[in-house]
């Protein structure tokens, strides 16, 4: 019996060890790819560049989404998407970019932007006969925003951060 506690007792130290070993390698990792720390509040909350590697946000939930100094509260990972997709789409630049990638980004099965929500799982309007699928996971998600749509439009997203729960 006291042989069984001790061991779940260890095991539950080891975890609570690997939580922090975690959190100081994802910090790492942030660093040297954005050449600076992902920054940890005292509120609990850890803010993390959009673009870091999208593997950190596995296992991970959204406070918010940061467009340099302005916070916009998001809960999910379709409403960090979203968020982002409005703001981009708020540059008539960038929303004529959107508009010419829409149909043209395609996954495996489904286009990522699209003039309507037909054929979209979990679509999410951005504005007028602008879709964005949102039917991924958090790091699938992350890498289709950054790497399929930012990236091909030439959208700036240096300032954009996500705050994560800790």
């Amino acid at each position: 019996m006291k042989k069984d506690l001790l061991i779940a007792e260890i095991e539950q130290a080891r975890q609570s060890l690997l939580k922090i070993v975690n959190t100081e390698f994802d910090r790492w990792i942030c660093s040297i790819e954005n050449n600076r720390h992902a920054d940890v509040s005292t509120s609990g909350e850890r803010i993390v560049p959009l673009s870091t590697n999208p593997a950190i946000f596995v296992s991970k939930k959204p406070a918010a989404v940061l467009f340099g100094e302005k916070r916009v509260e998001t809960k999910t990972w379709t409403a960090v998407l979203t968020e982002t997709l409005l703001h981009c789409d708020q540059e008539p630049i960038y929303h004529n970019r959107l508009m010419e990638l829409r149909n043209k980004t395609a996954g495996k099965i489904r286009v990522f932007l699209s003039d309507s929500a037909e054929g979209m799982t979990k679509p999410k309007q951005i504005s007028e006969n602008l879709y964005a699928e949102a039917h991924y996971g958090s790091q699938t998600m992350m890498h289709i925003l950054v790497q399929r749509i930012l990236v091909p439009i030439g959208y700036d997203y240096s300032d954009i951060s996500v705050v994560l729960k800790t």
